[in-house]
């Protein structure tokens, strides 16, 4: 072997080892970086204004399933437009004639015309660069939630992940499982919704059924009767035999009518709920559901009206958590007409001051 081929594979060894050097040392510096995290993250879960009232617990454990998930070599990242391949080949032979055309105009020198081919050659580079670089699609994250608020997704693969383990961290309180306050009021607005009165109905308090059947009488009293006492005893018959009671049906359908009337437009599956635990008395708790569009998510730092949010409050009762207004954040108070708590209710329209 020659000298020269004997520097050659010599330079080649070394390139090798340093080039794994290298990955060896990322990799290292990625495992240490996650343990130091998941360190950090224990502390910062200790921190009471920090653990409540800031996402920072939840984006540090987003940043964990990151790193973990380059250091596995999962596929991540914004997605991206695809290279126009027959336009950037069209372009590079228009790059090279142009260009080759510019030297042979300036060959012996330079003339003022060679600047009309210089340019289309520069014009089919900038081209190129165009079509092969940027080409991360941009999100409309940004657009979807309120002003003052931060989505904690932008639709590419890598921030997905850390919006889904945010939002895990942040709602791992139960509050969300089916049985939880906000679990709660999703079944009962998909069952709303759906037209399940039966379903929503057991999802429910006695006494929001209560002031829902005195909403119901009073505003029928015009064919029921006036009179507040036959009204109660009607109430009362209502509550004691359900459905065996002959005005139960009438009752039952009028509710879905008009809670779909409300809701109709209300898919569900497009909304989210607030992470924040709002407790407004013992056993009771206002939940909030709010749209996310296609943010996936986001978060608030300070008090931030959102358009299409929906107040529940929720009540703790023998055990499981049931609905108690839909409208307003007091129990509702029975009565003709009971009392929701709801501003400019049409009921108290007829009523003095």
């Amino acid at each position: 072997m020659t000298p020269e081929g004997i520097a050659n594979a010599v330079v080649s060894v070394l390139a090798a080892a340093g080039t794994l050097a290298g990955v060896t040392s990322r990799t290292r510096r990625r495992r240490n970086e996650i343990k130091e995290n998941l360190a950090l993250a224990e502390e910062l879960q200790k921190n009471m204004i920090l653990r409540d009232h800031t996402p920072a617990v939840a984006w540090l454990h987003g940043k964990i399933a990151l790193d973990v998930a380059k250091l596995s070599g999962q596929p991540i990242g914004a997605p991206k437009k695809p290279i126009p391949k027959g336009s950037v080949v069209f372009a590079s032979l228009l790059l090279v004639g142009f260009g080759g055309w510019t030297y042979w105009l300036n060959r012996d020198g330079f003339v003022w015309y060679s600047l009309v081919t210089g340019a289309l050659a520069a014009s089919m580079l900038i081209s190129i660069l165009g079509m092969t670089t940027n080409r991360e699609i941009p999100s409309d994250a940004e657009g979807e939630v309120p002003e003052g608020a931060h989505p904690l997704g932008s639709g590419s693969a890598s921030e997905n992940a850390v919006a889904s383990v945010a939002m895990s961290a942040m709602s791992s309180d139960g509050r969300f499982e089916d049985e939880g306050q906000l679990g709660v009021a999703f079944r009962f607005l998909r069952h709303m919704a759906a037209g399940e009165f039966d379903g929503a109905l057991s999802l429910a308090d006695e006494n929001w059924l209560k002031c829902r059947i005195q909403s119901w009488l009073w505003n029928a009293r015009a064919l029921v009767g006036e009179d507040v006492a036959q009204l109660q005893a009607t109430t009362d018959a209502m509550m004691a035999s359900r459905r065996q009671h002959e005005l139960w049906q009438a009752f039952s359908s009028a509710e879905v009518d008009a809670f779909q009337e409300a809701w109709g437009e209300i898919d569900p599956d497009r909304l989210g709920g607030a992470s924040r635990r709002r407790r407004v008395g013992p056993d009771y708790d206002l939940v909030v559901l709010v749209p996310l569009g296609e943010s996936g998510g986001y978060f608030v730092d300070s008090p931030t009206p959102v358009s299409g949010g929906m107040t529940f409050l929720m009540h703790k009762y023998d055990g499981k958590w049931l609905l108690a207004n839909h409208l307003g954040i007091a129990p509702p108070l029975p009565g003709f007409p009971p009392t929701w708590w709801l501003v400019d209710d049409p009921s108290l329209e007829e009523f003095e001051d």
